[in-house]
């Protein structure tokens, strides 16, 4: 079925059954934050939005979705249940955002996004395969990220990093000690050395503590190691990354140091 036959649907389902079908109010469970503003719903929740979340439930990828857990200029992300009962994370990229059109840099360079078409949502979707491809390629070498499961339009989804709904914390929301450091050290130089990736945009918010290890996330921003930019992102991230755990009162080493070690 192609996006063009969504008018046939809509001729014998209304939009309330449709969203019915994605959101069924016999098992959605308490709303999250996102759905406390009708605004942020309806930005994401446009034609062609419900229309991927519906072919998604037809496909067998969720049976339905529970609500939003969060919600950002650039992305939404819905807690859903896939046809086993496991719980699975939709990352919706709103395209009605003129965030994505700042990123351009972090796509022109990179030679797997040679052919970029213009338009705001022609980015956001060329996005998503992006983080897709970028997560896969993290799993190919068994890096510890959140397993991505499909893609399509602008809905990623992905294995849900927490427990019923509740997102795992993140190490901005939680303490931190030395092992912490030293694992996202760890994942900087593994990410750099087997993937040939850098993350581009790695912080204290997107990198989850469980209790199997860290866990990091969103990278649609990751680029490949030969982008014009890279030793730049790389730079940024370890910084980032020292400063934040120096600001928890860990000593660390020093960042030029690390970036010697992780690129000779």
């Amino acid at each position: 079925m192609s996006e063009d036959d969504f008018s046939g649907i809509e001729e014998i389902e209304d939009y309330d059954s449709r969203f019915a079908k994605i959101f069924p109010k016999q098992k959605r469970r308490k709303p999250q934050d996102g759905f406390k503003n009708n605004k942020v719903v309806n930005q994401v929740l446009d034609k062609t939005t419900m229309f991927t979340m519906y072919e998604m439930i037809n496909a067998k990828i969720i049976s339905y979705v529970n609500g939003i857990v969060k919600a950002g200029k650039e992305s939404a992300l819905f807690w859903a249940v896939d046809p086993e009962g496991k719980d699975v994370a939709l990352k919706v990229y709103l395209t009605s955002t003129s965030s994505f059109k700042k990123r351009a840099p972090y796509i022109l360079g990179d030679p797997r996004f040679s052919h970029l078409k213009k338009g705001t949502r022609n980015m956001v979707y060329l996005w998503a395969q992006k983080e897709f491809k970028n997560l896969k390629q993290c799993i190919r070498h068994e890096l510890p990220v959140a397993r991505p499961l499909h893609v399509s339009k602008n809905v990623l989804a992905m294995e849900f990093v927490g427990k019923a709904g509740v997102p795992a914390p993140t190490l901005h929301e939680i303490e931190v000690d030395e092992n912490d450091y030293a694992q996202i050290i760890d994942f900087i130089t593994k990410l750099y050395k087997k993937a040939k990736l850098v993350h581009g945009d790695l912080s204290e918010y997107n990198v989850f503590k469980t209790e199997g290890g860290l866990v990091v996330f969103d990278f649609g921003s990751a680029v490949d190691t030969i982008h014009p930019n890279a030793q730049n992102f790389l730079e940024r991230d370890i910084k980032n990354m020292s400063y934040f755990f120096a600001k928890r009162g860990l000593t660390v080493a020093n960042p030029t140091d690390v970036l010697h070690t992780i690129t000779s």
